[in-house]
């Protein structure tokens, strides 16, 4: 028998998994095990795939008290803000594309609401490939190639708002979170 047939799990196996490690004791290797094993099914994200020209979409796929699962579509060009995610862990796999991660670390921090960053990595992350941000890290994802791409993100905790640096002035931000889909049903 293939063991990673046998190594695989479905969201209701991962979501009991991950009720069993108390949050404060999380680590990004046990997450990223646990993601890389996940069983993504199409028919799981058919629905949250939705691409907008003007910027990438963010749509929920499933919330509990220990984690986010989310979609992320985005057309080329598509970047987000320089971030962390607020004491969450995150892992990214990409579904279809690839993804460019960048990473960052403060460099001179005078005052609480500044802070300049300076770019440490720059990796091209494929289909099937996972890219992670432990706890403290800062990071920045784009779509630098010329075709669409699709990624899910895994957040534990759940991941309602964000620090946003600017690499130019300094200025960090606190930026809330919102989902594509929720947005798109409440205009209509």
């Amino acid at each position: 028998m293939d063991k990673t047939l046998v190594d695989k799990i479905s969201l209701d196996e991962f979501t009991v998994e991950m009720m069993k490690i108390p949050q404060d004791q999380l680590k990004v290797k046990q997450l990223v095990d646990l993601f890389g094993r996940l069983t993504i099914d199409e028919n799981l994200i058919k629905d949250q795939i939705l691409f907008k020209s003007d910027d990438y979409t963010r749509n929920l796929i499933s919330r509990t008290p220990y984690f986010d699962l989310l979609v992320l579509c985005w057309k080329p060009g598509h970047v987000t803000t320089i971030h962390d995610h607020a004491g969450s862990l995150n892992v990214t796999r990409v579904y279809t594309g690839k993804v460019t991660q960048r990473l960052f670390e403060v460099k001179d921090k005078p005052s609480v609401n500044k802070a300049f960053v300076k770019q440490t990595l720059e990796e091209a992350v494929e289909t099937n490939l996972l890219a992670c941000v432990d706890y403290d890290e800062i990071h920045q994802l784009a779509n630098t190639s010329t075709r669409e791409l699709v990624t899910i993100h895994l957040y534990a905790k759940p991941l309602k708002n964000m620090t946003t640096y600017c690499p130019n002035t300094g200025e960090v931000g606190l930026m809330n979170l919102r989902y594509t889909l929720e947005d798109s049903c409440s205009s209509s």
